[in-house]
Protein backbone atom coordinates (compact mmCIF):
# COMPACT_ATOMS: atom_id res chain seq x y z
CA UNK A 1 0.00 0.00 0.00
CA UNK A 2 1.60 3.16 -1.11
CA UNK A 3 2.02 5.95 1.50
CA UNK A 4 1.20 9.56 0.83
CA UNK A 5 2.31 12.47 2.47
CA UNK A 6 -0.39 14.52 4.12
CA UNK A 7 1.07 17.79 2.70
CA UNK A 8 0.88 16.06 -1.15
CA UNK A 9 -2.48 17.06 -3.20
CA UNK A 10 -3.26 14.11 -5.01
CA UNK A 11 -6.07 13.51 -7.21
CA UNK A 12 -8.87 11.64 -5.81
CA UNK A 13 -9.27 9.28 -8.86
CA UNK A 14 -5.81 8.98 -8.87
CA UNK A 15 -5.28 7.63 -5.45
CA UNK A 16 -8.03 5.60 -5.73
CA UNK A 17 -6.71 3.91 -8.77
CA UNK A 18 -3.39 3.46 -6.76
CA UNK A 19 -4.93 1.82 -3.97
CA UNK A 20 -6.44 -0.55 -5.88
CA UNK A 21 -4.07 -1.99 -7.90
CA UNK A 22 -0.81 -2.59 -5.70
CA UNK A 23 1.41 -3.37 -9.08
CA UNK A 24 0.70 -0.88 -11.79
CA UNK A 25 2.06 -1.07 -15.05
CA UNK A 26 3.78 1.11 -17.09
CA UNK A 27 0.47 2.49 -19.17
CA UNK A 28 -0.73 2.80 -16.43
CA UNK A 29 1.73 4.85 -14.53
CA UNK A 30 1.28 7.35 -17.88
CA UNK A 31 -2.12 7.35 -17.15
CA UNK A 32 -1.83 8.27 -13.68
CA UNK A 33 0.62 11.20 -14.40
CA UNK A 34 -1.87 12.76 -17.23
CA UNK A 35 -4.53 12.67 -14.62
CA UNK A 36 -2.20 14.41 -12.34
CA UNK A 37 -1.28 17.13 -15.23
CA UNK A 38 -4.75 17.75 -15.47
CA UNK A 39 -5.60 18.10 -12.18
CA UNK A 40 -2.85 20.87 -11.84
CA UNK A 41 -4.54 22.35 -14.79
CA UNK A 42 -7.69 23.03 -13.45
CA UNK A 43 -5.72 24.96 -10.33
CA UNK A 44 -4.12 27.61 -12.48
CA UNK A 45 -6.73 30.60 -13.22
CA UNK A 46 -6.40 32.82 -16.62
CA UNK A 47 -5.06 36.27 -15.40
CA UNK A 48 -6.16 39.49 -17.94
CA UNK A 49 -4.20 41.77 -18.86
CA UNK A 50 -5.77 45.00 -19.80
CA UNK A 51 -5.14 46.63 -22.99
CA UNK A 52 -3.39 50.19 -22.60
CA UNK A 53 -5.01 52.85 -24.72
CA UNK A 54 -5.39 57.10 -25.09
CA UNK A 55 -8.07 58.83 -23.76
CA UNK A 56 -9.30 61.98 -24.09
CA UNK A 57 -12.24 63.73 -21.96
CA UNK A 58 -14.96 64.70 -23.92
CA UNK A 59 -15.67 68.69 -23.24
CA UNK A 60 -17.61 71.06 -24.04
CA UNK A 61 -16.74 74.45 -25.74
CA UNK A 62 -18.23 77.09 -27.85
CA UNK A 63 -17.67 75.79 -31.72
CA UNK A 64 -17.53 78.86 -34.64
CA UNK A 65 -19.25 77.64 -37.56
CA UNK A 66 -17.70 78.69 -40.92
CA UNK A 67 -18.80 78.19 -44.66
CA UNK A 68 -16.60 77.61 -47.31
CA UNK A 69 -16.41 78.78 -50.34
CA UNK A 70 -14.62 78.96 -53.91
CA UNK A 71 -13.73 82.91 -54.76
CA UNK A 72 -12.57 84.51 -57.02
CA UNK A 73 -10.29 87.72 -56.88
CA UNK A 74 -11.30 91.08 -58.93
CA UNK A 75 -9.50 94.28 -59.64
CA UNK A 76 -11.17 96.83 -56.62
CA UNK A 77 -11.19 98.94 -60.35
CA UNK A 78 -10.89 98.17 -63.67
CA UNK A 79 -10.46 101.11 -65.87
CA UNK A 80 -10.54 101.27 -69.80
CA UNK A 81 -8.27 103.43 -71.35
CA UNK A 82 -9.70 104.82 -74.29
CA UNK A 83 -8.74 107.58 -76.94
CA UNK A 84 -10.90 110.46 -76.94
CA UNK A 85 -9.99 112.07 -80.39
CA UNK A 86 -8.66 110.39 -83.51
CA UNK A 87 -4.96 110.83 -84.60
CA UNK A 88 -1.89 108.73 -85.17
CA UNK A 89 -0.23 107.30 -81.88
CA UNK A 90 3.22 108.74 -81.76
CA UNK A 91 4.70 107.09 -78.62
CA UNK A 92 3.91 104.83 -75.95
CA UNK A 93 5.57 105.78 -72.41
CA UNK A 94 4.97 102.91 -70.01
CA UNK A 95 6.25 98.94 -69.47
CA UNK A 96 3.14 96.61 -69.80
CA UNK A 97 1.92 94.82 -66.65
CA UNK A 98 3.86 97.56 -64.54
CA UNK A 99 2.68 99.94 -62.28
CA UNK A 100 1.87 103.71 -63.00
CA UNK A 101 0.54 106.43 -61.02
CA UNK A 102 -2.75 108.59 -61.62
CA UNK A 103 -2.07 111.13 -64.36
CA UNK A 104 0.63 109.80 -66.02
CA UNK A 105 1.07 109.97 -69.71
CA UNK A 106 0.32 106.88 -71.15
CA UNK A 107 0.33 107.35 -75.04
CA UNK A 108 0.93 110.20 -77.20
CA UNK A 109 -1.15 111.14 -79.83
CA UNK A 110 -0.05 113.40 -83.03
CA UNK A 111 -1.45 116.81 -81.91
CA UNK A 112 -0.43 118.92 -84.85
CA UNK A 113 -3.90 119.44 -86.43
CA UNK A 114 -4.77 119.88 -82.79
CA UNK A 115 -2.29 122.32 -82.22
CA UNK A 116 -3.34 124.29 -85.25
CA UNK A 117 -7.05 124.54 -84.40
CA UNK A 118 -5.87 126.02 -81.40
CA UNK A 119 -3.90 128.68 -82.70
CA UNK A 120 -6.46 129.59 -85.08
CA UNK A 121 -9.19 130.03 -82.98
CA UNK A 122 -6.66 132.18 -80.75
CA UNK A 123 -6.55 134.35 -83.65
CA UNK A 124 -10.20 134.16 -83.63
CA UNK A 125 -10.23 135.38 -79.91
CA UNK A 126 -8.02 138.00 -80.40
CA UNK A 127 -10.24 139.62 -83.00
CA UNK A 128 -13.59 139.58 -81.43
CA UNK A 129 -11.27 141.18 -78.63
CA UNK A 130 -10.44 143.95 -80.76
CA UNK A 131 -14.16 144.18 -81.90
CA UNK A 132 -15.62 144.68 -78.52
CA UNK A 133 -12.88 147.22 -77.26
CA UNK A 134 -14.20 149.39 -80.59
CA UNK A 135 -17.83 148.74 -79.00
CA UNK A 136 -17.12 149.59 -76.06
CA UNK A 137 -15.25 152.83 -76.77
CA UNK A 138 -17.76 153.94 -79.10
CA UNK A 139 -20.62 153.75 -75.99
CA UNK A 140 -18.45 155.37 -74.02
CA UNK A 141 -18.20 158.18 -76.44
CA UNK A 142 -21.77 158.53 -77.39
CA UNK A 143 -23.37 158.21 -74.21
CA UNK A 144 -22.12 161.95 -72.85
CA UNK A 145 -23.20 163.00 -76.04
CA UNK A 146 -26.74 161.33 -76.21
CA UNK A 147 -27.39 162.84 -72.64
CA UNK A 148 -26.35 166.28 -73.76
CA UNK A 149 -28.92 165.61 -77.03
CA UNK A 150 -25.86 166.01 -79.35
CA UNK A 151 -26.02 162.37 -80.78
CA UNK A 152 -29.63 160.28 -81.64
CA UNK A 153 -31.31 157.98 -79.93
CA UNK A 154 -30.69 155.79 -82.79
CA UNK A 155 -27.15 155.89 -83.03
CA UNK A 156 -26.64 155.43 -79.24
CA UNK A 157 -28.75 152.11 -79.49
CA UNK A 158 -27.11 151.11 -82.56
CA UNK A 159 -23.56 151.28 -80.06
CA UNK A 160 -25.01 149.68 -77.43
CA UNK A 161 -26.43 146.32 -80.09
CA UNK A 162 -22.99 146.51 -81.73
CA UNK A 163 -21.38 146.48 -78.32
CA UNK A 164 -23.83 143.44 -76.95
CA UNK A 165 -23.16 141.19 -80.28
CA UNK A 166 -19.20 141.77 -79.67
CA UNK A 167 -19.41 140.32 -75.92
CA UNK A 168 -21.37 137.12 -77.39
CA UNK A 169 -18.74 136.50 -80.27
CA UNK A 170 -15.93 137.16 -78.12
CA UNK A 171 -17.76 134.51 -75.46
CA UNK A 172 -18.79 132.02 -78.61
CA UNK A 173 -14.85 132.35 -79.79
CA UNK A 174 -13.61 131.58 -76.21
CA UNK A 175 -16.05 128.74 -75.93
CA UNK A 176 -14.14 127.33 -79.30
CA UNK A 177 -10.87 128.08 -77.99
CA UNK A 178 -11.86 126.40 -74.81
CA UNK A 179 -13.13 123.02 -76.67
CA UNK A 180 -9.88 123.04 -78.80
CA UNK A 181 -7.79 123.04 -76.26
CA UNK A 182 -9.60 120.10 -74.60
CA UNK A 183 -9.43 118.21 -77.42
CA UNK A 184 -5.69 118.84 -77.57
CA UNK A 185 -5.31 118.00 -74.15
CA UNK A 186 -6.68 114.53 -75.11
CA UNK A 187 -3.83 113.89 -77.48
CA UNK A 188 -1.37 113.14 -73.79
CA UNK A 189 -3.85 109.93 -72.60
CA UNK A 190 -3.38 109.87 -68.93
CA UNK A 191 -3.25 107.05 -66.38
CA UNK A 192 -7.40 107.95 -64.80
CA UNK A 193 -6.27 105.82 -61.54
CA UNK A 194 -3.04 104.42 -60.11
CA UNK A 195 -2.47 100.65 -60.63
CA UNK A 196 -1.37 98.16 -62.82
CA UNK A 197 -1.56 98.99 -66.53
CA UNK A 198 -2.04 96.11 -68.77
CA UNK A 199 -0.84 94.99 -72.12
CA UNK A 200 -0.98 97.68 -74.56
CA UNK A 201 -3.86 97.11 -77.75
CA UNK A 202 -1.97 99.30 -80.32
CA UNK A 203 1.46 99.73 -81.39
CA UNK A 204 2.97 102.92 -82.45
CA UNK A 205 1.58 104.37 -85.56
CA UNK A 206 -1.71 102.81 -85.48
CA UNK A 207 -4.62 105.65 -86.56
CA UNK A 208 -7.17 105.62 -82.85
CA UNK A 209 -10.20 107.48 -81.94
CA UNK A 210 -13.60 107.38 -83.44
CA UNK A 211 -12.18 106.52 -87.18
CA UNK A 212 -9.75 103.86 -85.34
CA UNK A 213 -9.01 101.50 -82.27
CA UNK A 214 -10.69 103.33 -79.13
CA UNK A 215 -9.65 100.67 -76.63
CA UNK A 216 -5.86 101.30 -75.89
CA UNK A 217 -5.02 99.39 -72.52
CA UNK A 218 -6.86 98.72 -69.29
CA UNK A 219 -5.72 99.94 -65.32
CA UNK A 220 -6.19 98.23 -63.01
CA UNK A 221 -6.54 99.09 -59.09
CA UNK A 222 -5.37 95.71 -57.35
CA UNK A 223 -4.97 97.21 -53.64
CA UNK A 224 -6.92 97.09 -51.99
CA UNK A 225 -8.51 93.92 -54.59
CA UNK A 226 -11.86 92.09 -54.07
CA UNK A 227 -12.83 88.34 -53.74
CA UNK A 228 -16.32 87.32 -54.68
CA UNK A 229 -18.28 84.20 -53.96
CA UNK A 230 -21.66 82.76 -53.52
CA UNK A 231 -23.42 82.19 -50.39
CA UNK A 232 -26.20 79.42 -50.29
CA UNK A 233 -29.42 81.01 -48.95
CA UNK A 234 -29.25 78.53 -46.07
CA UNK A 235 -25.84 80.09 -45.38
CA UNK A 236 -27.48 83.37 -45.74
CA UNK A 237 -30.16 82.55 -43.30
CA UNK A 238 -27.62 81.72 -40.77
CA UNK A 239 -25.43 84.14 -41.07
CA UNK A 240 -28.38 86.55 -40.46
CA UNK A 241 -29.34 84.53 -37.31
CA UNK A 242 -26.14 86.03 -35.61
CA UNK A 243 -27.31 89.77 -35.76
CA UNK A 244 -29.58 88.91 -32.72
CA UNK A 245 -31.19 93.53 -32.31
CA UNK A 246 -32.97 94.98 -34.63
CA UNK A 247 -30.25 97.87 -35.16
CA UNK A 248 -27.38 95.35 -35.92
CA UNK A 249 -29.93 94.55 -39.27
CA UNK A 250 -30.70 97.88 -40.48
CA UNK A 251 -27.34 99.15 -40.11
CA UNK A 252 -25.87 96.10 -42.36
CA UNK A 253 -28.98 96.78 -45.18
CA UNK A 254 -27.94 100.61 -44.86
CA UNK A 255 -24.73 99.27 -45.73
CA UNK A 256 -25.34 97.06 -48.24
CA UNK A 257 -24.02 94.32 -46.03
CA UNK A 258 -26.82 91.67 -45.78
CA UNK A 259 -23.97 89.52 -44.67
CA UNK A 260 -21.49 90.73 -41.74
CA UNK A 261 -18.19 89.73 -41.27
CA UNK A 262 -14.61 89.12 -41.74
CA UNK A 263 -13.38 86.68 -43.98
CA UNK A 264 -10.12 84.61 -44.92
CA UNK A 265 -8.54 83.33 -48.09
CA UNK A 266 -5.41 81.00 -49.23
CA UNK A 267 -2.89 81.64 -51.83
CA UNK A 268 -1.97 79.10 -54.78
CA UNK A 269 -0.08 77.26 -51.95
CA UNK A 270 -2.65 76.35 -49.91
CA UNK A 271 -1.23 79.16 -47.20
CA UNK A 272 -3.13 80.98 -45.25
CA UNK A 273 -3.55 85.03 -46.36
CA UNK A 274 -2.25 87.30 -43.63
CA UNK A 275 -4.66 89.68 -44.14
CA UNK A 276 -8.78 89.31 -43.46
CA UNK A 277 -10.94 90.64 -45.59
CA UNK A 278 -14.16 92.38 -45.30
CA UNK A 279 -17.40 92.00 -46.61
CA UNK A 280 -18.36 95.10 -48.74
CA UNK A 281 -21.54 93.98 -50.88
CA UNK A 282 -24.34 91.00 -51.12
CA UNK A 283 -26.14 91.20 -53.97
CA UNK A 284 -30.08 91.80 -52.81
CA UNK A 285 -31.30 88.82 -54.77
CA UNK A 286 -30.68 85.33 -54.80
CA UNK A 287 -29.94 83.85 -58.51
CA UNK A 288 -32.92 81.15 -58.97
CA UNK A 289 -31.02 78.41 -61.25
CA UNK A 290 -28.33 78.61 -58.41
CA UNK A 291 -29.80 79.08 -55.55
CA UNK A 292 -27.22 81.48 -54.29
CA UNK A 293 -26.17 84.90 -53.89
CA UNK A 294 -22.90 86.59 -54.43
CA UNK A 295 -21.20 88.17 -51.84
CA UNK A 296 -18.44 90.57 -51.86
CA UNK A 297 -15.26 91.28 -49.51
CA UNK A 298 -12.40 93.88 -49.65
CA UNK A 299 -8.80 92.81 -49.03
CA UNK A 300 -5.99 94.75 -48.17
CA UNK A 301 -3.02 93.68 -50.76
CA UNK A 302 -0.24 96.23 -50.26
CA UNK A 303 2.53 93.97 -52.01
CA UNK A 304 0.34 92.81 -54.67
CA UNK A 305 1.08 88.77 -53.74
CA UNK A 306 -2.95 88.67 -54.81
CA UNK A 307 -3.98 89.24 -58.71
CA UNK A 308 -7.26 89.68 -60.75
CA UNK A 309 -8.38 86.47 -62.02
CA UNK A 310 -7.05 84.15 -58.95
CA UNK A 311 -9.32 81.53 -57.34
CA UNK A 312 -8.72 80.42 -53.73
CA UNK A 313 -10.62 79.09 -51.19
CA UNK A 314 -12.99 81.44 -48.78
CA UNK A 315 -14.20 81.16 -45.45
CA UNK A 316 -16.27 83.15 -43.44
CA UNK A 317 -17.81 82.62 -39.64
CA UNK A 318 -21.67 82.30 -40.04
CA UNK A 319 -22.41 81.44 -36.86
CA UNK A 320 -21.42 79.75 -33.18
CA UNK A 321 -22.68 76.40 -31.17
CA UNK A 322 -22.97 77.09 -27.66
CA UNK A 323 -21.94 74.04 -25.23
CA UNK A 324 -20.91 71.44 -27.91
CA UNK A 325 -20.35 68.39 -27.31
CA UNK A 326 -16.26 68.41 -28.76
CA UNK A 327 -14.15 64.97 -30.18
CA UNK A 328 -11.38 64.63 -31.79
CA UNK A 329 -11.60 63.67 -35.01
CA UNK A 330 -9.23 60.85 -35.17
CA UNK A 331 -11.57 59.95 -32.54
CA UNK A 332 -14.09 58.38 -34.76
CA UNK A 333 -14.37 55.15 -36.56
CA UNK A 334 -16.95 54.85 -39.81
CA UNK A 335 -18.70 51.02 -40.71
CA UNK A 336 -21.74 50.61 -42.38
CA UNK A 337 -24.29 51.09 -39.70
CA UNK A 338 -22.65 54.78 -38.86
CA UNK A 339 -20.00 56.52 -37.24
CA UNK A 340 -19.20 55.21 -33.48
CA UNK A 341 -16.36 55.89 -31.08
CA UNK A 342 -14.44 53.91 -28.02
CA UNK A 343 -15.81 54.74 -24.91
CA UNK A 344 -14.14 53.76 -21.68
CA UNK A 345 -16.28 53.09 -18.69
CA UNK A 346 -15.84 53.77 -15.29
CA UNK A 347 -15.14 49.99 -14.66
CA UNK A 348 -12.64 50.25 -17.15
CA UNK A 349 -14.51 48.35 -19.96
CA UNK A 350 -14.75 49.45 -23.51
CA UNK A 351 -18.24 50.11 -25.04
CA UNK A 352 -18.67 50.94 -28.61
CA UNK A 353 -20.75 53.45 -29.17
CA UNK A 354 -22.60 54.99 -32.43
CA UNK A 355 -22.62 58.74 -32.51
CA UNK A 356 -24.64 61.20 -34.51
CA UNK A 357 -22.26 64.36 -35.80
CA UNK A 358 -23.68 67.77 -36.34
CA UNK A 359 -20.93 69.67 -37.40
CA UNK A 360 -17.03 69.22 -38.65
CA UNK A 361 -14.56 71.80 -38.07
CA UNK A 362 -10.92 73.17 -37.07
CA UNK A 363 -11.84 72.25 -33.77
CA UNK A 364 -12.90 68.99 -34.35
CA UNK A 365 -16.12 66.95 -34.42
CA UNK A 366 -19.32 68.13 -32.88
CA UNK A 367 -21.29 65.35 -31.46
CA UNK A 368 -24.94 66.06 -31.53
CA UNK A 369 -26.44 63.13 -29.59
CA UNK A 370 -24.18 59.73 -28.38
CA UNK A 371 -22.08 61.26 -26.16
CA UNK A 372 -22.15 63.33 -22.92
CA UNK A 373 -19.45 65.38 -21.45
CA UNK A 374 -16.49 63.93 -19.11
CA UNK A 375 -16.61 60.62 -20.74
CA UNK A 376 -13.80 58.74 -21.56
CA UNK A 377 -13.03 58.41 -25.62
CA UNK A 378 -10.43 56.36 -27.31
CA UNK A 379 -8.01 58.23 -29.53
CA UNK A 380 -4.93 55.73 -30.08
CA UNK A 381 -5.34 52.31 -29.45
CA UNK A 382 -8.92 51.53 -30.27
CA UNK A 383 -7.51 48.67 -32.69
CA UNK A 384 -6.35 46.71 -29.44
CA UNK A 385 -9.48 46.66 -27.89
CA UNK A 386 -12.67 45.19 -28.59
CA UNK A 387 -16.43 46.06 -26.82
CA UNK A 388 -16.55 44.85 -23.86
CA UNK A 389 -13.24 44.27 -23.50
CA UNK A 390 -10.86 45.62 -20.54
CA UNK A 391 -8.85 48.42 -21.15
CA UNK A 392 -6.27 50.86 -19.16
CA UNK A 393 -6.36 54.38 -19.83
CA UNK A 394 -4.05 56.55 -20.08
CA UNK A 395 -3.35 60.52 -21.36
CA UNK A 396 -0.97 60.82 -24.10
CA UNK A 397 1.82 61.63 -21.75
CA UNK A 398 1.48 58.54 -19.63
CA UNK A 399 1.17 56.26 -22.60
CA UNK A 400 4.48 57.83 -23.71
CA UNK A 401 6.38 57.14 -20.29
CA UNK A 402 5.03 53.43 -20.35
CA UNK A 403 6.48 52.97 -24.17
CA UNK A 404 9.62 54.70 -23.32
CA UNK A 405 9.97 52.37 -20.11
CA UNK A 406 9.00 49.47 -22.39
CA UNK A 407 11.60 49.93 -24.66
CA UNK A 408 14.41 50.63 -21.99
CA UNK A 409 13.65 47.29 -20.28
CA UNK A 410 13.84 45.54 -23.69
CA UNK A 411 17.42 47.48 -24.30
CA UNK A 412 18.38 46.35 -20.97
CA UNK A 413 17.45 42.87 -21.65
CA UNK A 414 18.81 42.75 -25.09
CA UNK A 415 22.27 43.77 -23.33
CA UNK A 416 22.42 41.38 -20.48
CA UNK A 417 22.23 38.46 -23.62
CA UNK A 418 24.47 39.84 -25.38
CA UNK A 419 26.98 39.91 -22.71
CA UNK A 420 26.33 36.34 -21.78
CA UNK A 421 27.03 35.21 -25.66
CA UNK A 422 30.45 36.89 -25.35
CA UNK A 423 31.00 35.53 -22.53
CA UNK A 424 30.03 31.78 -23.70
Amino acid sequence: MPHFPQSAQINPLAKFIITSFKRPSIGFAILLGSLAGISGCEEVAPTIIPKAVVVEQVSTATVPLYGNYIGVTKASLDVEVRARVNGFVEDKSFIEGSGVKEGSVLYRIDDRPYVAVVNRLKANVESQQSVLDKAQRDVARLKPLYEQDAASQLDFDNALSVLSQAKSSLAASKAELEEAQLELSYTMIRSPISGLVSRSEVDIGALVGSSGQSLLTRVKQVAPIYVTFNMSALDYLNARRRMTSYSEKKEAESEGKAVEGFVTITLPDNSEYRYLGDVRFTDPSVNPETGTFQVRAELPNPDKELLPGQYTNVRIKLNEVHNAIVIPQKATQVEQGGVYVMVVLPDNKVERRFIVIDHQGLMGVVVQSGLKAGELVIVEGMHRVRHGQIAEPLTAEQYHKKEDSKEKQQALKQQELEQIQEQE
